[in-house]
Parts: structure tokens; C-alpha cells; sequence
């Protein structure tokens, strides 16, 4: 064999060797990216809660897959899905807000139907979904994207978009076995959660009236504490107590008083602002926590509350009648306990707030009814 040919053989096997090493370090990359893909959609369907689903879909796999953001597009069918991923939590709104695209499946329509239902890469996928980054302000920055599409069965609920600053990062001609995986498990997990936190509003609600129950408001009312002291904030605790109730069960029967206590949870409602918390409390009374709220503005909801109440009108066999509410109020910058404890304990304020309403609204009651007390150091115990 001539050194020529030798040569040429030698060079032959070289060049096959490093293709074969390149295939090998091809196949141990893409084995560490199955591992980490697997790994990180196991955490993601195991999410207790909705914060630590956002957590996990929008700040840890932009960590660990090395991306510059991910978004989140989801269609919004029972017009619940802000409500109970923020579950009213400004922090986790603010942190969150711009990569959780919500459609709502009536209004945007063109955006729903332009959600297709296979991976789409590059910078195509960008530029087809640019919509999706709308509100994100280093978005000139993004050159490349991944689109995955959310799929439970033949449903499509939504969408990924995986963002990069490296237009090569995401080639049209890439594998997207890893990211598919990926996106099943979190189409799993984000409907999952969202029904399960479902299932806990019901729970939370009472079944009459709708509103919460005292169970929920009694959890809440201490979050929202701890957050006034956080922020140095306001927070109104309102009692409210429908007038002469056995008077219009006996009157009018049960199944009419069910229907005022109902009236009066929707007229509630309507007075006050989504971030508020409105629960029955037990029997004809209800209780309301306004927090970063002052004690002026609170009390003008106060009274285009109990005055809307005063002039609706309800009807017992075609024959109208009236009712009225007390309302007793109390706010939490008023507490001495905030000035004599260097570490205010939430339960401990709560327990306060919650007493001084209920005794304000006493002495409204014991007023005359049908009018609204502020708690002020002079109102004793009854």
C-alpha cells in the first residue's frame, strides 16, 4: 500500500472518528437536556400552588434552559384565570403580570385563532407572536423564540413563548421533542392547578349569598394585615348588619329573607373594589376589609352602601317592602397596639380590628339603626 493511499486512509478515519465524536457529544448534550426538561416539568406539575406554578413556568425555566424570558398565553374561558393566579396579590401581579398574556375567549378571538397547535421556532415565531410580548420592555431585544403550543387532548388552552436574546438559539430546523415534552407537562399542570384553586373558591364561598365565608375571610384578613404592615398602608375592617332580619323572616317567611341576605351580599359587592374582601360572617351579617384604604373614603362606600340598601325595593307577593343595614367600622391605623409593639403580631391585630368594628357596629344598632359608627375610644364595651 503506497504511503499516499495510507495517508488517505488515515485522513479517512480521522474525519470518522471526529464524527463520531461529535455524535457522541451530541447525544450525551441532548441527554442532559431531556434530564433537564424531564426534571423541570416533574417540578412543575408537582406545584402546590398557583405562585409557585408562575414561579417554575415563567422565572425558573428562563434560568435554567439559559433563555432571557418566558411568557405565558393563556385563553381566560371562565373569566377567572388573573383572580386565581394573583389570588389578589399585588406583589405577585406586579412581578408576573407582563409574561401572563390573558385572553378572554370572546374579545380576542383573532389572537385565539392565531394560536397554532405545533411547535413553531425561530425567528418566524417571533415575529408571528410579537402580540405576545406586547407589554414586556426589552422586547426589541428578543431574536429568537420557541411557540409551544398548550394542548389537553384536542383543546388548545394556550401557549409558551421561550424568548432569547440569540437569534440562533431557536433554528427553524431544531428538534422540539424536549420543548414538546415540556409544554405537555405544563398544559397538565396549569389546568390542574387553576381547577383545583376552582374547587378551593367553592369552598371558600358561602353557598347562599356567594360571597366568601368566614372560614376564607378570616385567612385573608390576616394576609392583608400582614401586608398593611409591610407597606405601612390603611385597612378598614366594616361590620354590616341587616335591620330587623328575624323581623322579615317571620314577616315575609325564610325563603324571602334568603333572598334580602343575597341582595344585600350583590349590593355589597358592587360598592367595593375586586382587591376587597367580602364574606358573611354569620347569619344577617356580613363583614368587609378594604385595605389600602383610607378612613374617609371608607366611610363614603359606607353610605352609598347603606343608601342604596335603604331605596331598593323588594317584593313579597307583588307587595314592596324595604330594608336597611348598620354599619360599624373600624380602620387599622387606629389601633394603639401599632404604637405600643415594636412587632405588631397579624393575629393579634386582626382579632382588635375585627372587636372595635363589632362593637361600633353595636352602637349603631343601639343608635337607632340604619346609620354608620366609626369605632373612637369612647365606645365601651357592651
Amino acid at each position: 500500500m503506497s504511503l499516499k493511499t495510507n495517508t488517505l486512509a488515515h485522513a479517512r478515519n480521522r474525519q470518522l472518528q471526529n464524527t463520531l465524536n461529535d455524535l457522541i457529544q451530541q447525544a450525551r448534550e441532548n441527554e442532559k437536556k431531556q434530564a433537564l426538561y424531564e426534571t423541570l416539568g416533574f417540578e412543575i406539575i408537582g406545584a402546590g400552588s398557583p405562585e409557585a406554578l408562575l414561579e417554575l413556568v415563567l422565572t425558573k425555566t428562563t434560568a435554567r434552559c439559559q433563555l432571557n424570558e418566558v411568557v405565558l398565553c393563556l385563553i381566560d374561558h371562565h373569566k377567572d384565570i388573573k383572580r386565581l393566579f394573583f389570588n389578589h396579590d399585588d406583589e405577585v401581579r406586579t412581578l408576573y403580570e407582563n409574561r401572563l398574556a390573558v385572553l378572554d375567549n370572546v374579545k380576542d378571538t383573532g389572537f385565539i385563532d392565531s394560536l397554532i397547535r405545533k411547535p413553531l421556532l425561530g425567528t418566524e415565531a417571533l415575529k408571528k407572536y410579537r402580540w405576545m410580548i406586547a407589554d414586556i420592555k426589552t422586547r426589541s431585544l428578543f431574536k429568537s423564540a420557541a411557540y409551544l403550543p398548550l394542548m389537553r387532548g384536542n383543546r388548545i388552552i394556550g401557549a409558551l413563548l421561550l424568548l432569547s436574546h440569540n437569534s440562533n438559539r431557536f433554528p427553524q430546523d431544531a428538534g422540539t421533542l424536549f420543548l414538546q415534552k415540556l409544554s405537555i407537562m405544563a398544559a397538565v399542570a396549569i389546568e390542574n392547578c387553576l381547577n383545583q384553586q376552582r374547587i378551593k373558591e367553592i369552598s371558600y364561598q358561602d353557598v347562599l349569598t356567594g360571597v366568601y365565608n368566614r372560614r376564607y375571610f378570616d385567612l385573608r384578613f390576616k394576609d392583608e394585615i400582614a401586608r398593611s404592615l409591610r407597606w405601612r398602608d390603611d385597612l378598614v375592617c366594616m361590620f354590616l348588619d341587616v335591620d330587623y332580619f328575624k323581623k322579615i323572616n317571620d314577616t315575609y317567611g325564610h325563603q324571602t329573607g334568603d333572598q334580602v341576605l343575597t341582595c344585600i351580599a350583590n349590593l355589597i359587592k358592587s360598592q367595593v373594589r375586586a382587591c376587597d374582601i367580602v364574606a358573611r360572617y354569620g347569619g344577617e351579617e356580613f363583614v368587609a376589609a378594604l385595605p389600602a384604604t383610607s378612613l374617609q373614603h371608607a366611610h363614603e362606600i359606607a353610605e352609598r352602601l347603606r343608601q342604596t340598601v335603604q331605596s331598593t325595593v323588594h317584593y313579597f307577593q307583588d307587595k314592596p317592602f324595604y330594608v336597611t343595614i348598620s354599619i360599624g367600622m373600624a380602620n387599622f391605623k387606629s389601633l394603639d397596639m401599632l404604637k405600643l409593639q415594636d412587632r405588631p403580631n397579624s393575629e393579634e391585630i386582626a382579632a382588635a380590628l375585627l372587636d372595635k368594628a363589632d362593637k361600633a357596629l353595636y352602637q349603631a344598632k343601639a343608635n337607632g339603626r340604619n346609620q354608620i359608627v366609626v369605632h373612637t375610644s369612647d365606645i365601651n364595651n357592651p
